[in-house]
């Protein structure tokens, strides 16, 4: 079983505030026991500013550098291999603690960066991103340091930080030109997605819930995320197979059925067309690869 961590279980300050901690990565706290692979109920992100380290997210494998900013999304498993020389920030939050300056929780669901796991979780800073993220930084660092701290201050100031960090991402992606439009589109198919993947596979019943054609939703998302509705759908799909294939041993058949695959056959082809390996296959590899 994967153990799930929460904020408390990395946070020197949890007596002073359980929903965010900002605080060095090396002075971070670590469970006992502490075990890898595991999963956070909370999101994260991690600049590096010295050091370098190898880490799997959902089974993907990351070189991580200096000046990265990387981020994990609640339920998504990871693990790092020799990190101790890493040195940066660790930002950890809820997403309660996040939308407590607005009204719904949209404002999150706004930025692609905390939840695309599909793509390389990392944002490659320039100079001009540095100067314009650290004073955010250390107003973060100042405002978490006081004994009448104020969670909207600190939740502003997470905004303002994200928002810098989502023009980034944008411009990173290559997507800047005409976005706005399409990434609103891709974020209620993402949302849709993440609630039917396992049942509906179709693009067609995704452009239906939008009121849009299967056509322009396959466009916007091309846009958006680099790839076809279709794709996207897969390859969620594909990452939950992976996620219970690691993570349990319910057999390959069941997972089959769970992920609405009605043909055991056509599951097992579907998925090593897109791994090189069957699901059984690749259950072994990774369970010998981290000691499971």
């Amino acid at each position: 079983m994967i153990p799930v961590y929460s904020i408390k279980d990395f946070s020197p300050f949890y007596a002073k505030e359980n929903q965010f901690v900002i605080v060095p990565f090396e002075q971070l706290n670590r469970p006992v026991p502490f075990l890898w692979p595991h999963k956070h109920s909370f999101y994260e992100l991690l600049w590096i500013r010295k050091g370098s380290t190898r880490h799997f997210v959902d089974n993907q494998e990351l070189a991580l550098g200096r000046d990265t900013i990387y981020f994990m999304s609640p339920g998504q498993t990871h693990h790092f291999e020799e990190y101790g020389s890493v040195q940066g920030d660790s930002i950890m939050f809820s997403e309660d603690f996040f939308i407590l300056n607005f009204t719904n929780k949209e404002a999150i669901r706004k930025l692609s960066f905390l939840h695309n796991s599909y793509r390389n979780p990392g944002i490659v800073l320039d100079e001009q991103s540095k100067e314009t993220l650290e004073p955010v930084l250390k107003l973060l660092y100042q405002e978490f340091a006081r004994p009448d701290f104020s969670k909207m201050v600190i939740s502003s100031l997470l905004y303002v930080f994200f928002e810098v960090l989502q023009r980034k991402y944008y411009d990173q992606q290559t997507q800047i030109t005409a976005i706005g439009a399409h990434v609103m589109v891709f974020d209620k198919f993402r949302a849709l997605v993440e609630r039917h993947f396992s049942t509906e596979h179709q693009v067609s019943f995704y452009a239906a819930a939008l009121c849009i054609t299967p056509h322009y939703l396959n466009e916007a998302v091309k846009k958006a995320a680099g790839k076809t509705a279709s794709e996207f759908i897969k390859e969620r799909i594909i990452l939950e197979a992976k996620r219970m294939l690691v993570q349990s041993h319910i057999p390959v058949g069941r997972i089959a059925d769970e992920l609405g695959f009605q043909d055991f056959s056509y599951f097992s082809r579907h998925f090593k067309k897109h791994n090189a390996l069957s699901p059984e296959q690749y259950r072994k590899v990774m369970m010998e690869k981290h000691h499971l």
